[in-house]
């Protein structure tokens, strides 16, 4: 392997079809400080002879960056070969006895990484995260561009909390302050916190995810259109409007299977498994006018799209805030279906509270009622009330209860959202339960007087 102070920048090579295995395109090269922009794909050529790299080989999909940056760090583009592990987990328990060379075809079910110079490591989870993806060589996958999970050193599945804990991780270590201004190490840092500033945020990391950074770029800039909002709606209990919680509701969905109008076009996969049908597309025709001679206007026709696309189930965490209510909404960004040439529209669900056996809510003050006898009303009561939160409450009155009364148990009803220290009152009303029989009844609690 050649000694990183060898691999200079030569050129951007540019590559047809949107793949960096496309014919070549000599006319698009660059020189090594250009910038390459989102559009174009190729590779940065680093290095000559047996000693050439080709580093950061892209798709038309991808962040803009310069050859001469990239050639700084050019091992990191170099393949040492595939390490496979268990668990379903990329960081599973080591199998070497598993482990591919680099131009080894990996199915994408397989769990593993993809070992490159410069400590680098593309991460597969493989199992269910794999199987919409296409098989593939380390070869192919250490001369690609990093995705921006790999960025922060994770791989797709990775938890909001993980990817927070990942670039702190990273930032201690490549910041300039720890790196002394080093040029590679500081380029390092750079696709760090741009990794960091798109799937930290949930709704860009939802486009991202769903349809590349191209589209996102063009999102950012009020370029594209948003699909449509999926509407759905959760049964949700009064205990848990009471106490607060995290529920998991299924919502299906319509995706695009990536890649399937280009490269990979024909593949089992798409063949297979990509069978549902996918929204059709707005195109731009030029139409004769009739009537007006040779003039033609540009009209916009829905045609069926060249996409292929898959129905899913997606689980989506709920969380429902103390004191929320019937028919309050929770909006997940960027996380319904999939239109071709569209920003995938949010999920909407809505609570849909089922009615309580015991409690009947109004605002924010909860209602009740307990039956009391004749007795009772006229020498006093004390009844219990097991609250939504499991607690013990107890009502009662010494004097003379009215039929019908209400008593007010103050601060004791349901939570303000937004600042749950703040509740509303519950309000107990007293049935009257007369005797069967009022006369023999009568007669009982004058003998009794005598």
């Amino acid at each position: 392997m050649p000694a990183a102070k060898d691999l200079k920048c030569v050129r951007w090579r540019q590559t047809g079809a949107c793949s960096p295995k496309g014919p070549r395109e000599k006319e698009g090269d660059k020189n090594c400080d250009q910038e390459i922009g989102t559009g174009s794909s190729g590779y940065c050529q680093c290095g000559s002879g047996d000693d050439k790299i080709r580093a950061r080989a892209v798709t038309c999909d991808h962040r803009p960056f310069s050859c001469a940056a990239e050639c700084l760090q050019a091992l990191r583009y170099t393949c040492l070969g595939w390490r496979q592990t268990g668990g379903c987990n990329a960081d599973g328990p080591r199998e070497e006895d598993k482990d591919q060379p680099c131009t080894a075809s990996i199915s994408p079910t397989m769990s593993g990484y993809c070992e490159c110079g410069g400590e680098r490591r593309v991460r597969k989870p493989g199992c269910a995260n794999g199987e919409w993806s296409e098989p593939f060589t380390c070869a192919d996958e250490c001369a690609a561009e990093s995705d921006l999970y790999e960025e922060l050193n994770l791989d797709s599945g990775a938890s909001d909390k993980e990817i927070k804990q990942a670039f702190r991780k990273m930032s201690l270590k490549f910041h300039p302050d720890k790196t002394r201004n080093d040029p590679a190490l500081s380029t390092r840092f750079s696709q760090i916190r741009e990794a960091y500033d798109i799937i930290g945020d949930a709704g860009k990391r939802a486009i991202y995810d769903a349809a590349g950074l191209k589209m996102l770029y063009e999102s950012t800039a009020n370029k594209v259109e948003k699909g449509p909002a999926k509407h759905a709606e959760v049964s949700i209990t009064l205990e848990q409007l009471f106490n607060g919680e995290e529920i998991s509701a299924q919502v299906p969905r319509v995706l695009i299977c990536r890649g399937c109008d280009g490269e990979n076009k024909g593949s089992d996969r798409c063949e297979q498994k990509c069978r549902t049908k996918c929204a059709n597309e707005i195109e731009i025709r030029n139409v004769r006018v009739q009537g007006m001679g040779n003039m033609v206007m540009q009209q916009q026709v829905e045609v069926p799209s060249k996409q292929k696309c898959r129905t899913e189930q997606k689980s989506l965490m709920v969380v429902v805030e103390r004191g929320m209510s019937d028919g309050d909404t929770v909006q997940f960004p960027h996380m319904g279906e999939q239109q071709p040439g569209k920003i995938p529209g949010d999920v909407v669900v809505k609570l849909k509270e089922i009615k309580h056996a015991v409690f009947r809510r109004t605002g924010a003050d909860l209602h009740t009622e307990v039956n009391v006898t004749l007795s009772e009303a006229l020498l006093g009561f004390e009844r219990t009330v097991k609250h939504l939160d499991g607690r013990t409450i107890h009502v009662g009155y010494t004097g003379v209860t009215k039929p019908s009364a209400i008593m007010r148990v103050t601060g004791e009803g349901m939570p303000h959202r937004g600042d749950p220290t703040e509740r509303g009152n519950l309000y107990v009303k007293c049935n009257l339960v007369m005797p069967e029989d009022g006369r023999q009844w009568l007669r009982e609690v004058q003998a009794k007087d005598r």
